[in-house]
């Protein structure tokens, strides 16, 4: 397991020297656009999605920031245990339960739709920055993109499902889902240049995860997290296409498309505030405490320059993103975020591009 987190740690150190050294690629990719140098698109890399990847479950309410209060040893230890033994860890869970709630649709309970989470931020998201990172990394003129781009991959959904696991000791069967089935469906899919027009023309998938941000004063990771915007024309309309926000929000609405490449969308919706843990004779899974969003959000060519989203009523929150480059002050382009409510308090943080963790105070 070292070998592999070392091995890891190496391309990512790889590509972040040779971010700022390689030739360029003038090849058109489906997904990274380094002609957009601004918003989301100029924040984009593997050390981001990594960051982001792998500590996405700090951003909800009840779970600790500290990192240093993390149970990595356990969780490493348990999701290993569980994914090397998977036939145990299923039947000890229950076949049924398992089919039912973690691979195939059929409960829409909040107590059994952990297949929604899989398909669509497991096989749709991760396969869509899989194929992302892989023309990063070829763009970029990292060996071997591809096989680069999934380690990458399958290492962040592992640290992922180690800092979900946290303290539990005993069965998980939710990574043997995520890591076994879902994650690598996710690469064979999105191998397929069909599955990359499709998910880029037909139905356009875009990277607007937000901006890591850690506090020294307390060592709290914040901000951190993936979503995934998708978008489709409205049909006899010029101007207007329907979308949705993904990730621990849900939120749907409507963008408008003005002065040719700029677009400012609004929707409402949902937002995992919290993550309830429960039990199944010596089995864990977790179920999502819900709450009300809204999102307010502005891009140019898809490359997000800003968000503001305000939850409640349960939890009431209010995040502002504003991604690097959306303000200039000279060759000075950095981000910002601002936080304030139950969940964040009062936090304010400064984010620069090419740097995968920002800095925030409060």
């Amino acid at each position: 397991m070292k070998s592999v987190i070392t091995l890891a740690l190496i391309i990512f150190l790889f590509g972040t020297i040779n971010f700022l050294s390689a030739q360029t690629n003038e090849k058109k990719f489906y997904f990274y656009h380094p002609e957009l140098d601004y918003g989301s698109e100029l924040s984009f890399n593997p050390l981001t999605t990594l960051v982001n990847g792998s500590f996405d479950i700090l951003r909800n309410g009840g779970h600790s920031k500290d990192l240093t209060e993390q149970e990595y040893e356990n969780g490493i230890k348990v999701v290993w245990n569980n994914i090397t033994d998977p036939i145990n860890t299923v039947k000890e869970y229950g076949w049924k339960q398992f089919v039912s709630e973690e691979i195939l649709p059929i409960g829409l309970d909040e107590d059994e739709s952990q297949f929604i989470p899989n398909y669509f931020h497991h096989l749709i998201g991760g396969g869509m920055l899989y194929a992302k990172m892989a023309e990063w990394y070829e763009y970029h003129n990292i060996p071997f993109p591809k096989i680069s781009s999934a380690m990458t991959s399958l290492f962040y959904h592992y640290v992922n499902e180690a800092m979900e696991n946290g303290g539990w000791k005993y069965n998980n069967p939710d990574p043997v889902a995520d890591l076994l089935i879902f994650d690598p469906l996710s690469i064979l899919l999105f191998s397929s240049d069909n599955v990359k027009r499709f998910f880029s023309e037909t139905l356009p998938f875009y990277d607007w995860s937000i901006q890591p941000l850690y506090n020294p004063t307390n060592h709290h990771l914040e901000n951190a997290g993936q979503q995934f915007m998708v978008t489709y024309k409205v049909p006899y309309t010029e101007n207007f296409s329907a979308f949705c926000y993904y990730g621990i929000y849900g939120i749907g609405g409507l963008s408008y498309h003005f002065k040719e490449e700029y677009n400012i969308s609004f929707g409402a919706g949902i937002v995992v505030n919290k993550l309830k843990e429960n039990q199944r004779r010596q089995s864990r899974y977790l179920t999502p405490k819900l709450d009300g969003s809204i999102g307010f959000f502005y891009d140019r060519n898809r490359s997000l320059l800003t968000s503001l989203l305000i939850s409640g009523p349960k939890m009431v929150n209010a995040r502002l993103n504003i991604y690097p480059a959306f303000v200039k002050i000279g060759w000075f382009r950095p981000g910002m975020f601002i936080g304030a409510g139950e969940i964040d308090r009062f936090l304010i943080g400064i984010t620069f591009a090419h740097i995968p963790v920002g800095l925030v105070g409060g």
